[in-house]
């Protein structure tokens, strides 16, 4: 009990680096009750924080998840998040402290999970923890660039205003993902109708031409005969294609999430014709608008592309941020990377450049990230219109095949009859 009480009155110590105005590098350890105030004691001494971390000898084992608050992450939906965001800020606006807030949150929202999660952070917040770190207790629930904001926040006694921008971006980003997903289940939907006619014809339609069909024997063109022998083969050994179609499909769920998967998924995405200008716009709203919003917020650089590696979603950017990372560490510019990055649309990079030099890049990031949804927006139109007749036509050369199948062995027959 006595060492539990003095672990208490111990301050943390924090080991930070800075840079100076003039661009010279620091670094130092600073003992302080939280990182929040490491980051404000250094802006009071007028240097740019580069990274904050807490001193190996004072940092704290990280709790190991339970499976019972992993099955609380994944039934809390990320709409939940936005709501408690935007509740959140207007309730602290109108003077209504950061626990009640939570416990007003927890008792009206429809979901237990949801529920459950917040009154473990409420919990810790009475503690005496900073919101963001309760917050950050529960990553599969709060996005890490969310964390890095509040934290800012909390150093500059701005929670509320965070809140609000936090939620109208979650906002955003909730509907350009919509509407994406949505350009992409179009195609999907057309290609399930088509592979269930043309499994309709053939298991059903073409035996009934089979009578007809067997009076012409090796008359029978080509197109016909491989027909028959699947139509035949469905019918006979149906069960058979059913436990390979779910092979395939299973193997295939296995294999996108499996890592040789996800790095050929992602190279498609910004690769194939038709989709890659959608993919690579909505990388790039999401990588500058959060860029944007976290420099503005006075995140440290290296904390900055430590969120990025996480909000781009694609393996291929890894490169972008390493080089990113490395140039920071050298003190050189950031735009030389984006410049040479064929991942950056041109546009981006040019503002980007010039937002560095003029001394304004959240400011340009901003601007970037309107720039980019715009893009997104025609992107998303474009692909649309192309894939649906591409898709019309593919369906058109296999439902007219199957009835040339059909109908050439009828044409001969007739041809016969008359002869």
């Amino acid at each position: 009990m006595a060492l539990a009480v003095a672990e208490q009155l111990v301050t943390p110590r924090f080991d930070w680096r800075a840079r100076r105005a003039d661009g010279a590098p620091l670094r130092g350890v600073m003992e302080c009750a939280n990182h929040a105030g490491v980051v404000r004691e250094l802006h009071r001494q007028g240097l740019a924080v580069i990274s904050i971390a807490r001193a190996a000898l004072d940092a704290k084992p990280v709790a190991r998840a339970t499976p019972g608050d992993r099955s609380l992450s994944a039934r809390f939906k990320r709409d939940e998040v936005l709501s408690l965001c935007t509740q959140l800020s207007v309730m602290m606006k109108t003077g209504v402290s950061l626990v009640e807030g939570l416990e007003t949150y927890a008792a009206q929202t429809p979901s237990k999970e949801a529920a459950a999660v917040i009154n473990r952070i409420r919990d810790d917040v009475c503690e005496g923890e900073d919101l963001s770190t309760a917050m950050a207790k529960w990553p599969r629930v709060f996005p890490a660039v969310m964390i890095a904001l509040l934290k800012a926040a909390e150093a500059t006694g701005m929670l509320d205003q965070m809140l609000a921008r936090i939620s109208k971006d979650l906002a955003k980003q909730r509907k350009f993902t919509k509407q994406v997903k949505g350009a992409m289940a179009y195609p999907g939907i057309m290609l399930f109708v088509a592979v269930t006619a043309v499994a309709i014809i053939m298991t059903f339609v073409l035996p009934k031409f089979k009578p007809l069909f067997a009076a012409q024997g090796d008359r029978l063109p080509m197109l016909t005969r491989v027909l028959m022998a699947i139509a035949d083969s469905l019918h006979a050994h149906w069960m058979i294609w059913i436990a390979t179609i779910a092979a395939v499909v299973i193997g295939s769920v296995l294999w996108s999430r499996s890592t040789p998967g996800r790095l050929a998924l992602d190279w498609a995405r910004l690769n194939v014709p038709v989709i890659r200008t959608m993919f690579l716009q909505l990388y790039t709203v999401r990588f500058a608008g959060t860029m944007g919003v976290l420099l503005a917020a006075g995140v440290s650089l290296l904390d900055v592309i430590r969120i990025l590696r996480t909000v781009t979603g694609n393996a291929l950017y890894k490169q972008l941020w390493d080089e990113l990372e490395d140039r920071v560490n050298r003190g050189q510019d950031m735009s030389t990377a984006f410049l040479n990055s064929p991942l950056v649309p041109r546009p981006v990079s040019a503002m980007i450049n010039a937002g560095e030099r003029s001394g304004r890049l959240s400011e340009t990031l901003d601007y970037a990230a309107q720039f980019a949804e715009d893009e997104l927006d025609s992107a998303i139109k474009a692909a649309t219109s192309l894939i649906e007749p591409i898709m019309i036509l593919g369906m058109g050369v296999v439902v007219g095949g199957i009835a040339a199948a059909m109908l050439l062995p009828i044409f001969g027959l007739s041809k016969a009859i008359h002869s």
